[in-house]
């Protein structure tokens, strides 16, 4: 566990000269939508399972012949046993990241750390210090664990057999009558697809995005679902800015204004359904074309009680002196319902 070179000139790095002070700035920092989303909305769930199960239905007993038929006098009755009600069930996951820092690196930071792991500042230390090396570790690990989380709650698992499979597993960007979610198989489920359309073609005189995009929203509300979080990659926002900027472009002060003659839009809302927010992970997975309309009552983020973000500090090994920090989150990404999610594309 040597810590040689490759520390050297990362601290280094953070010294530059005694006189530049201030934080690392950072330079690759994205907006993360859907963590925030699905961390506003989340539901946890209690420890003893092996597995988080939602209990749905999508069939009754009316679908069967004769279960609601006339008669008269003695003619034969019909008795229909329900047996709709099934499962869908969703492994949980553990993840896990972990920082060491060695107390070489926090004395050049001017912390002194002792046997039980309480921290002191050396004094006058304010006269040299220039970038606090610890501060910056753990601003990174933050920052690293945000951007590993947000990258599982968006993917479909593949990536690692041991994370949870994330929306993409939910909400596939391929035929969705083909494939499992929750156990359950969509070809055998009709009720149990999102919907899906990947083939749009953005027309600023036709109109045909924000056209086929207002008659979608009744088909996802036309089972109960409320849909109110609308997730795209950036060509998909620039096809909705092509058919609205179609529409013509109004100035109050006419074209002499150099304060009033603004060419920029306000966000990009749908009656109903609410904003279409930029996702840049969406450009960072190739998917940006792609557009994401989910539920948020019907696919969660599901922690297990107590074990949502749950920091760990281990001891110290005896024979390095090391200071660890780590993090671990125990849960899965469910859905409820999906004819009330959509993923559509702009060709």
């Amino acid at each position: 566990m040597a810590l040689g070179l490759v520390v050297a000139n990362d601290i280094v790095n953070e010294a530059l000269i005694y006189y530049v002070r201030g934080k690392t700035l950072p330079q690759t920092m994205e907006e993360r939508p859907l963590v925030k989303v699905l961390r506003e909305n989340q539901k946890t769930f209690p420890s003893g399972n092996l597995q988080i199960s939602t209990p749905i239905q999508g069939a009754y007993m009316s679908d069967t012949a004769g279960f609601f038929s006339g008669f008269q006098e003695d003619d034969q009755l019909t008795f229909t046993q329900a047996q709709n009600a099934l499962r869908a069930v969703y492994p949980w996951k553990e993840m896990h990241a972990g920082l060491i820092i060695s107390e070489t690196e926090l004395k050049k930071d001017g912390i002194s750390v002792n046997d039980n792991m309480k921290t002191s500042e050396h004094s006058g230390v304010e006269l040299t210090r220039l970038t606090g090396i610890l501060e910056n570790r753990l601003d990174d690990f933050a920052e690293s664990w945000a951007r590993m989380f947000n990258l599982t709650c968006w993917k479909d698992g593949s990536q690692d057999a041991k994370v949870f499979p994330g929306l993409q597993s939910i909400l596939p960007v391929g035929d969705p009558t083909v494939g499992v979610t929750g156990g359950l198989n969509r070809a055998t489920y009709f009720w149990w697809r999102h919907r899906s359309n990947q083939t749009l073609v953005p027309n600023g005189d036709t109109q045909f995005l924000t056209r086929f995009l207002r008659n979608e929203l009744r088909q996802l509300r036309r089972y109960q679902g409320k849909p109110s979080v609308v997730l795209c990659g950036n060509d998909f926002i620039n096809g909705l800015e092509t058919e609205i900027g179609n529409k013509g472009l109004y100035t109050m002060e006419g074209w002499t204004s150099d304060k009033n003659t603004d060419f920029g839009f306000a966000d990009i809302r749908l009656k109903g359904l609410g904003k279409f927010q930029y996702d840049p992970t969406l450009d960072d997975l190739g998917l940006s074309k792609y557009c994401y309309v989910f539920d948020p009552r019907r696919i969660k983020l599901q922690p297990m009680e107590g074990e949502d973000n749950k920091l760990r500090m281990p001891e110290r090994p005896y024979n390095y002196f090391v200071f660890l920090k780590s993090m671990t989150w125990t849960g899965a990404m469910t859905a409820s319902q999906l004819n009330c999610n959509g993923v559509y594309a702009i060709a």
